[in-house]
């Protein structure tokens, strides 16, 4: 057997073994605060009467009844009894998993496969759902949507700092029925860290304090970053500057050499105020410069194609009541994001600029209140108005034609002033049957501009027979509108006209199953997606150029995705996750590009109190590449890929972190880089890291 086939048997194999090792002898604690996940083992935090929580002291099974998950029924729920297959991640996760990025957190998600497109951009996958961008799923920070109009895609990378973020909650399967449209495959729900003192927990003892980071690392790494957290204020700040961590050796996107160059710059300035309780104002500003398609090297003066984006986000939130007198939630946005692509030759003159200027903006509000004792309902309203500012791009010289006179100009889209106003009303109702068994009943209607207005619709049962047992049941529908890009696209020298696109559909059915035992639990979910009217790209009759439409086929998927946390002992803590799937379209076999093993395996040993050292392994089995040009050094095999990181408390208020990602360099590619014909995209090669933290108190 290849040594690397071996990993998803044994992570099998330990995924299996908490079922014969552990007898269901402990209580479970019915507190409901909000703590660190399941393996945190910090005494960092303390409760709201200001008393220290020894958490070393906790088995596994407290522990997991501690966290709450709130994304899932918009409801503080338990996380074993949240509807639907829901994972959670706080601060210390991000330590404890060796994470930096977002993108990288997403990985010990089971289901979840990432690939990366052209050279900085992670397209992430749920179940199947594969595409070019991120824009089968949703992202949310604070309640506030996160996308580029223009492809519909959101960047999970360097841009979001892990270091403003309190914690990550993620939604697999359809959320369409509380969060619209693009919530197909999923969500991924981001809160920024809390203000000193907020909530059932006070984040570091309750005071006003100043957090200074620097993190350093191979391929000229430097990041600083300051957060400042107060009872009313907060304030962060990120800065920076690296090369992107790809072979300077690397190849083009038509697999021939280049020698572009890799340096990148990241910014970010977040700004949140409580100015009177229960309303939160924030400012978010992001910018990025990476590289982003590379360029053989006989393009002339040696092409450098660079993406360049700022970023602000301006939104208000209010809360005000509770849920037996009625509670109101009410969040109002403006996002503005002017983003360009620019080649550019070394002697200044510039080959190319397209601009994707656009902005959105909108209002939700959200009433929830407890009726009849054992119902809680929400229901609400949404707008959002959404538009395309600048989409105008010149051409002064293409790879394979050479230099244009004159220069070629116009617009990415048929419509460059496209605007449209999408509206939504839900419902939601969360029936506590009886103990053992809670149903959740949601319902959506969208109003779209463009597209026939849609219903989504979910329902999900809780079971818990026992205090050690969860059974949860899931059947749901989801929708998600064709993006600007994908019915607006200028189509090149062609007099074809395409039709337009209609909305993609899914429904589906998920089971799962959970066990806790005192020190070790287990997690099993198996689903079932039927996806209709499947947006691709094709080219037009007479080969010029490339347009979208619906699939008449449908696809078929199913798989099984399995957690498992088993806690050695106080020091010694082990997580693995498995997923395995199998997609076809009626009429076409498999659907390519997707794995049909996935894995994770992670060790933490704490060999010292105040210091952890870890080892994460990532598993992904070979995935079909169906591009036209073969290439013998591209190959999508399986791989492994080892990170090892280390952390703890050094003196005082001083913290560590170092790792290395990709520690044997394992080179790997991904197959749907481009979806055509292109050379597949090489992933980041090893990279080195440290990073001190200091954290002064007032």
């Amino acid at each position: 057997m290849h040594p690397k086939s071996l990993l998803k048997y044994c992570c099998l194999f330990f995924l299996l073994t908490p079922i014969t090792s552990f007898s269901s002898t402990g209580q479970e604690s019915s507190t409901g605060q909000e703590s660190s996940t399941g393996l945190e083992s910090s005494t960092d935090q303390e409760s709201s009467t200001g008393q220290e929580q020894n958490y070393t002291e906790m088995s596994l099974q407290q522990l997991m009844s501690l966290e709450i998950f709130t994304a899932a029924s918009l409801l503080p729920t338990e996380l074993k009894k949240a509807p639907g297959t829901v994972y959670s991640f706080k601060r210390k996760d991000f330590e404890r998993l060796g994470v930096r990025r977002l993108n990288e957190l997403l990985e010990f998600v089971p289901g979840f496969q990432l690939n990366q497109y052209r050279k900085r951009h992670r397209s992430v996958w749920a179940r199947g759902m594969i595409d070019r961008y991120n824009n089968k799923m949703k992202l949310m920070v604070d309640g506030v949507p996160i996308e580029h109009v223009y492809y519909g895609h959101f960047s999970a990378g360097e841009n979001l700092a892990l270091d403003n973020i309190g914690k990550v909650e993620v939604i697999i399967g359809p959320a369409s029925s509380l969060y619209g449209a693009n919530a197909f495959a999923g969500l991924i729900s981001v809160t920024t860290r809390e203000f000193t003192g907020k909530g059932n927990i006070k984040e570091e003892g309750g005071e006003a304090y100043v957090e200074t980071g620097i993190e350093l690392g191979n391929h000229s790494r430097a990041k600083g970053t300051v957060f400042y957290n107060s009872e009313k204020l907060q304030g962060f700040f990120s800065y920076l500057d690296q090369d992107a961590p790809f072979d300077k050796d690397r190849d083009s996107f038509v697999g021939t050499s280049v020698s572009q160059p890799l340096d990148e710059q990241y910014k970010n300035l977040y700004l949140k105020a409580e100015p009177i309780k229960g309303l939160q104002l924030s400012f978010d500003y992001q910018y990025s410069d990476t590289p982003f398609v590379f360029f053989p090297e006989n393009a002339p003066h040696n092409t450098r194609d660079n993406a360049e984006e700022h970023f602000y986000n301006l939104s208000a939130r209010y809360e005000s009541g509770n849920l037996k007198k009625g509670k109101l939630e009410t969040i109002a946005y403006y996002v503005d994001d002017q983003a360009k692509e620019v080649y550019k030759h070394d002697q200044g003159e510039i080959a190319y600029k397209e601009n994707r200027d656009s902005r959105y903006y909108g209002i939700k509000a959200t009433w929830l209140k407890t009726l009849f004792v054992n119902h809680t309902m929400a229901f609400g309203g949404e707008w959002q108005h959404d538009e395309a500012k600048n989409m105008d791009y010149v051409k002064n010289w293409n790879h394979n034609t050479g230099y244009y006179n004159p220069p070629l100009s116009g617009s990415l889209l048929s419509n460059n002033n496209e605007e449209n106003d999408n509206y939504a009303i839900f419902y939601q109702d969360v029936w506590e049957i009886n103990t053992e068994l809670t149903a959740t009943m949601g319902a959506r209607y969208d109003v779209f501009d463009r597209f026939d207005n849609d219903s989504n619709y979910r329902l999900a049962l809780v079971y818990t027979p026992t205090a050690q047992q969860t059974i949860k049941m899931l059947w749901g529908t989801a929708v998600r509108k064709p993006t600007y890009r994908e019915y607006l696209k200028v189509l090149e020298n062609t007099s074809f006209v395409s039709a337009m696109p209609d909305t993609e559909k899914m429904e589906t059915f998920e089971l799962g199953y959970a066990y806790q035992w005192e020190n070790a639990n287990l997690n099993v979910t198996a689903f079932y997606n039927e996806f209709d009217d499947y947006l691709h790209e094709i080219s037009t009759p007479d080969g010029n150029d490339e347009y979208f439409v619906n699939s008449e086929n449908s696809w078929r998927i199913h798989g099984v995705e399995v957690l498992s946390e088993y806690q050695v002992s106080s020091d010694v803590n082990l997580r693995a996750t498995l997923g395995w799937l199998t997609a076809r379209e009626s009429g076409n076999g498999d659907i390519p590009y997707l794995a049909e093993w996935t894995a994770s395996f992670l060790s933490d040993y704490r060999w010292r109190p105040s210091h952890h050292l870890v080892f994460t392994l990532m598993y992904n089995d070979d995935r079909k590449d169906t591009n036209d040009q073969k290439f013998s050094t591209d190959d999508a095999d399986e791989f492994v890929t080892l990170n090892v990181h280390a952390y703890g408390q050094i003196i005082n208020n001083f913290s560590y972190q170092v790792g290395v990602r990709n520690l044997t360099d394992e080179t790997v590619f991904d197959t749907a880089a481009d979806f055509d014909d292109r050379y597949n995209t090489q992933r980041t090669e090893r990279e080195l890291w440290g990073k001190i933290t200091y954290t002064y108190r007032f």
